[in-house]
């Protein structure tokens, strides 16, 4: 299909911090968008009668995740307020772009469907953890994976694989940090850096690692335990005050997180424990380290080396002006 006009698009994804990110994007780009969820969704804004739901279920039966029912309802209740709102508008869109749709009620995937000319769905988690998108599959066009071993695994679907990409900005703030990270508090991941921490000892590094918890901890071997997630916009100026960025991959996929696009983007260094990063054409064994966190031969090397940059005609592949055609068009 072949557009001498930017086309109109419904973009629809439930995580509000990152879909700014695409939104901004999206409009730097020329194309007209209508954002569904285009307000911050409340977690765990519970009315007097859903704190007393919530302390019932607590106390009395003994039900702990009661809470997370209460915050889906809420959520449910949301998307059909957005859903009318949509609908009295009367719009048509040349496509509706949605990300992890499986998190999205079908009510909303139908309706977006008889609206939009061409429905995309891009999954940013491994297809082991969204499955469900693949219900839905007949409501799609396409539907987009970021972990090519998912079209493998899944060969009944029409499913295609792409990367994560970049958000094109300057790199334009002066280095704080030698090393940098902030992401979800998992025990395995304490340890990790904690043998990264300690490999590092005898040198004069500079740390910015912080991890997400709701429980109560003290800083330990230079680790921050933050109650509060920050923007993605923070995430990225923290990321540009940095040298290197720590990636841990998740157990469910081998799909490249955003960090290593970001690192791409903005020419940093990177200490993974995905091997599946080797296969790609921007791998470069002086720019990315991969190691199990138990193994460290060659850390000292890697950080004495310059950052090798990266063809431009190669990195401008994941930019995302040229990552939201392929999609589109």
């Amino acid at each position: 299909m072949k557009y001498n006009f930017m086309p109109s698009i419904l973009f629809i994804y439930k995580n509000t911090n990152l879909a700014q990110q695409f939104a901004k994007h999206f409009r730097l780009n020329g194309y007209s968008l209508y954002e569904f969820y285009d307000e911050p969704i409340p977690y765990y804004e519970f009315s007097g009668l859903q704190r007393l739901e919530n302390i019932y279920y607590r106390v009395v039966k003994k039900d702990t995740q009661h809470i997370h029912n209460i915050n889906h309802r809420n959520f449910i209740n949301l998307s059909n307020r957005k859903l009318k709102q949509l609908q009295q508008q009367h719009l048509k869109f040349d496509y509706c772009f949605i990300i992890r749709g499986d998190l999205i009620p079908e009510n909303v995937l139908k309706y977006a469907r008889s609206v939009s000319t061409k429905m995309i769905d891009y999954q940013l988690d491994g297809l082991s953890v969204s499955e469900k998108i693949l219900e839905y599959n007949k409501l799609f066009d396409q539907i987009y994976v970021f972990d090519v071993q998912d079209v493998v695994n899944y060969p009944n679907y029409n499913l295609k694989a792409i990367t994560n990409c970049f958000f094109e900005e300057e790199n334009d703030e002066n280095i704080e940090w030698d090393i940098y990270y902030t992401g979800m508090y998992l025990e395995e991941r304490v340890l990790k850096i904690n043998y990264l921490v300690n490999m590092l000892v005898n040198k004069e590094l500079n740390y910015n690692i912080n991890l997400l918890t709701g429980r109560n901890f003290k800083e330990i071997n230079n680790v921050k335990f933050i109650k509060h997630g920050i923007s993605y916009e923070k995430n990225i100026l923290l990321t540009k005050k940095s040298n290197i960025l720590l990636d841990f991959k998740r157990e469910e996929h081998d799909g490249l997180s955003l960090r290593f696009f970001e690192a791409l983007n903005f020419n940093k260094k990177i200490i993974t424990d995905n091997k599946a990063v080797v296969e790609y054409d921007f791998f470069n064994p002086k720019n990315i380290y991969v190691t199990d966190f138990v193994n460290f031969d060659g850390l000292n090397e890697f950080l004495n080396f310059p950052y090798q940059e990266i063809d431009d005609s190669v990195k401008q592949k994941y930019n995302f002006k040229n990552w939201i055609q392929q999609i589109l068009y």
